[in-house]
């Protein structure tokens, strides 16, 4: 901030002292002009009684009235003359000024003395003219004059000599500190852009820096997000294999359980016979229990893993998913299937069946639908899955909160395959998810040997 100041200051100092030397230029001329015109008002009142007692005196000695004309232009020019003389010393000191009006009297006196002659001469004749004219009345007169225009002029003189002086010592002055403020401000202003040029390097390389510490960032989110992906693929893959290996667990161990449990109760009512109505209704109460504990085991076993999926296929699987969701909540269910099923892999076919199941259950706690249409259609080199609902629409905030964990691990899942998922409004109302998976790595032929067995 020191420089800029240090220029603007230079800037002023220039105007300054441009200003100031101007002034001074301007003083020193008005100085020198004003000398000039005394010594031209002096030179021209001087002129006039010279002129003036040249024509009277041609006059009078060779009686010729030509020589008068002069004398007659003088004496009218002489008040006028004498009062520019006055006009031009009304600023000088008072000694000054008392000279320049003695020379006015004198002047007037002279000019009076000569008139006196002329008429002397015209009355009395030249002889009594010349013996006037002889007198030392008006040579004295002429003298004082003299005298005194001498010593006005060689003042005056020495005043424009001066003033000279000064207006050329003023021009250097002026011209040196003009020179200096310039000079200063060039020093300043190359001082200024070597500064402003360190800056912008300095800038360029804090950017630089801050550019380069944002790539190593952006590298190392993306290494960690994509870390984070592969853990959570894998954390899948994992629950998938487990949920399978519970779900033929519980369909193995507990289903065979539940029906060796059914059969030795069956065999106790058959070899209990009994009439009583109350022993009747415990077997009755039994067998539905142990009847409800199969269908329990049956929901929970395809809720871990449909075996629908790995006995009947994907389609299968979806439509007894969709009947038994829309059953229970009274909701109208479309679906679109292929004719045929497509051969795609464990790990394909179970994403797009929770994928479908996280749907619905979406739209069951939020929606508030009457009719769902679900689409499962290969589409050049995509897998199109498309659900849409004629429900009160999902707000786009919800769509970035952290709490819509449904929709993070939906498209979680279709990421995994190297698929993309869309989540926006319906055209007429409602919401639509659109899942596009490419057949290049869902389809069974295009995973390497032993994926299959790893995945289940």
């Amino acid at each position: 901030m020191l420089l800029p100041v240090l220029l603007l200051g230079a800037v002023i100092g220039i105007f300054v002292a441009a200003a100031v030397g101007q002034r001074r230029l301007a003083d020193a001329s008005a100085r020198v002009q004003l000398a000039a015109v005394r010594q031209s008002t002096l030179a021209d009142v001087a002129q006039l009684l010279s002129e003036a007692e040249s024509s009277q005196r041609g006059y009078i000695l060779l009686d010729d009235p030509e020589y008068l004309r002069p004398f007659d232009a003088a004496a009218a020019r002489a008040p006028q003359a004498l009062e520019r003389l006055e006009l031009a010393f009304a600023a000088a000191p008072a000694d000054v000024r008392s000279e320049i009006a003695e020379m006015h009297r004198l002047g007037e006196a002279k000019f009076a003395e000569m008139r006196q002659t002329l008429q002397l001469y015209r009355t009395r004749g030249q002889g009594a003219a010349l013996e006037l004219i002889r007198s030392d009345v008006g040579r004295l007169t002429m003298a004082q004059i003299e005298a005194r225009v001498r010593q006005v002029q060689t003042r005056e003189s020495n005043r424009f000599v001066e003033s000279s002086r000064s207006w050329r010592l003023s021009r250097w002055v002026t011209f040196a500190t003009t020179s200096t403020a310039l000079a200063a401000s060039i020093g300043l202003m190359i001082l200024l852009l070597r500064q402003a040029r360190r800056h912008m390097r300095s800038r360029d390389i804090e950017a630089a820096e801050l550019a380069r510490r944002q790539s190593d960032l952006e590298r190392l989110v993306a290494r960690r997000t994509e870390e984070l992906s592969e853990l959570s693929t894998h954390l899948q893959s994992i629950a998938e294999q487990e949920k399978s290996l519970l779900s033929r667990e519980l369909h193995d161990e507990l289903g065979g359980l539940l029906i060796a449990a059914r059969m030795d109760v069956s065999w106790i009512e058959d070899r209990v016979s009994s009439g009583d109505a109350a022993v009747l209704e415990h077997f009755r109460r039994v067998h539905e229990a142990l009847q409800a504990g199969v269908e329990l085991k049956r929901r929970v076993v395809e809720n871990l893993r449909p075996s629908l999926l790995d006995n009947l296929g994907l389609f299968a699987a979806l439509r007894w998913q969709v009947a038994d969701t829309c059953g229970r909540a009274g909701l109208r269910c479309l679906e679109h299937y292929p004719p045929e099923d497509l051969p795609l892999s464990p790990e394909a076919a179970i994403t797009v069946f929770r994928i479908v199941q996280e749907a619905l259950n979406n739209i069951l706690k939020h929606a508030r639908a009457h009719t769902v249409d679900i689409l499962v259609q290969p589409q050049a080199e995509w897998l199109l899955v498309r659900i849409r609902d004629d429900g009160v629409g999902l707000p786009p905030a919800r769509l970035r909160a952290l709490g819509s964990h449904g929709l993070a691990a939906m498209r979680h899942r279709a990421l995994g395959l190297g698929g993309q998922l869309q989540v926006g409004p319906r055209p007429g109302g409602g919401t639509q998810i659109e899942v596009r998976l490419p057949l290049t790595q869902i389809l069974a032929a295009a995973l390497p040997e032993g994926a299959s067995a790893a995945v289940q």
